[in-house]
């Protein structure tokens, strides 16, 4: 747990589970509701964590991408077992911050 327990490592690796490398301000889009500085220590985190891998490309201005690597892709179960709970108990959430 301790490797995914902030709040936005699991979204990170639902969104970068397709294993195409996506660019920060990819991954930052597709996370609105998070700060981006939030997302950049998540995900530094996790690439020391091995969840996630990042390239770098020596050009200019410099290029990085991430990637989910194997260890990330072992936890996508639990992850997707987390969002099956979630639909199957909506009204838990609904009830608690309202329909979205």
């Amino acid at each position: 747990m301790s490797l995914i327990e902030s709040k936005w490592k699991s979204c990170i690796l639902d969104e970068i589970r397709s294993g195409e490398a996506m660019r920060p301000s990819e991954i930052h889009k597709s996370l609105p509701e998070a700060a981006p500085r939030v997302l950049d220590i998540q995900l530094k985190e996790m690439v020391e964590d091995g969840l996630v891998s990042k390239t770098i490309y020596p050009e200019l201005p410099p290029r990085s991408e991430y990637k989910i690597t194997e260890l990330g892709v072992s936890l996508l179960p639990i992850i997707d077992s987390m969002l099956r709970w979630g639909e199957e108990h909506i009204e838990i959430f609904e009830r608690k911050y309202g329909k979205k």
